[in-house]
């Protein structure tokens, strides 16, 4: 992967480094020509103790010579020009911040190399920026995709470690340099929905596992971002004439989800757990599960199967918990912990010790 900011560091100083190549290659050249007994090793060390005017002594004779005497004052002059040429500019690359900029590239690449199971955000203007926010705050890993500088700034002013990768997120290159590979979701939030079709398709080529959330200016091309891979669809227009209308009706249920979703504290949150088989949760009654008792929470929504589409809103106490199934709740970090373990096939055995521990089971 070409760093721009290592492209950056050559160009500031390729120029000094040639001169002083240069410099000292026919430095070296002249004195071996006015000193052909003299073996390499003291010429190169007069080239360099001349240009660098450190002052060791004259290792050549040079004091015995006028031509000699001559030359090196030609070569204190012209040397002493390009080191402070070349000194200049890497001190106005440390002083400009370039320097830092390339230091925190490198942290960029190694941190991005290892990235897995992390979200990629294509877009992060208004829309994308709140879900940067959300992600952020619930702790998970994001790449962020965005051509605007200014948004760039902007982000990185409120997110210093955020990893943002300038580019065009629909080129494939993009997609692959931001670990699609091992991504767990990708948000399409680009300017057009013409360009979040394109992102789509070219998302669910590189990686056919990806949860893909899109958003659609125009509903009309809902059906068409679905099949072209797109998990989920978002129409901010939808959603936005919906909230209004919630709000004239239920203003005390949407106060309610809003205080869940947009408690800044972290504290609460609507929250959803998968099942696992083999798990403790897998395969119990509701009544038996010992969720609320353990954890402190109580299951309000429940998926038996994912893409089924059906939901058991409040599920009674002889529902069984399938394997596979999702469960929505609202708690705090602790008692995500704490289901999470619950629903984890390598963490029965735990659980179980867990639940004796507190007679619960």
């Amino acid at each position: 992967m070409k760093s721009p900011y290592i492209q950056l560091l050559w160009d500031r100083i390729r120029l000094p480094i040639i001169l002083l190549f240069f410099t000292f290659f026919f430095g070296s050249l002249g004195y071996k020509i006015l000193y052909p007994e003299e073996n390499w090793i003291r010429i190169f060390f007069m080239t360099a103790i001349t240009l660098s005017t450190v002052g060791y002594g004259d290792v050549l004779g040079v004091e015995r010579s006028e031509i000699g005497e001559i030359y090196t004052i030609v070569l204190i002059l012209t040397g002493m020009g390009t080191v402070l040429y070349a000194v200049s500019s890497v001190t106005a690359f440390i002083v400009e911040g370039d320097l830092k900029n390339l230091l925190s590239e490198h942290s960029k690449i190694r941190r991005l190399n290892k990235m897995k199971n992390h979200y990629i955000i294509c877009g992060a203007g208004d829309t994308g920026s709140q879900v940067v926010k959300e992600l952020k705050l619930s702790g998970e890993s994001c790449v962020i995709i965005e051509k605007e500088q200014k948004i760039i700034e902007n982000l990185k002013k409120e997110y210093p470690d955020v990893i943002v990768l300038q580019k065009d997120a629909t080129e494939e290159e993009t997609l692959k340099e931001a670990k699609i590979e091992t991504a767990k979701g990708l948000v399409a939030t680009l300017s057009n929905d013409k360009d979040n079709l394109f992102l789509v398709i070219t998302a669910r080529f590189l990686n056919p596992n990806l949860k893909i959330v899109s958003r659609a200016i125009d509903l009309s091309i809902e059906s068409k971002l679905i099949r072209a891979g797109a998990n989920y669809v978002i129409s901010p227009n939808y959603i936005g004439g919906m909230r209004i209308a919630s709000i004239l009706l239920r203003p005390y249920a949407v106060s309610f989800l809003d205080r869940m979703l947009r408690d800044t504290t972290g504290k609460f949150r609507v929250d959803e757990i998968y099942v696992e088989e083999g798990s403790y949760l897998a395969g119990k009654l509701f009544k038996e599960s010992n969720i609320q008792k353990y954890v402190g929470v109580y299951i309000f929504a429940y998926y038996p199967a994912l893409g089924s589409g059906e939901c058991i809103y409040n599920p009674g106490p002889d529902v069984r918990i399938n394997p596979g199934s999702v469960l929505i709740f609202i708690g705090n970090p602790e008692q995500h912990h704490k289901i999470k373990e619950m629903a984890k096939k390598d963490t029965k055995f735990i659980v179980e010790e867990k639940l004796k521990e507190i007679s619960l089971y």
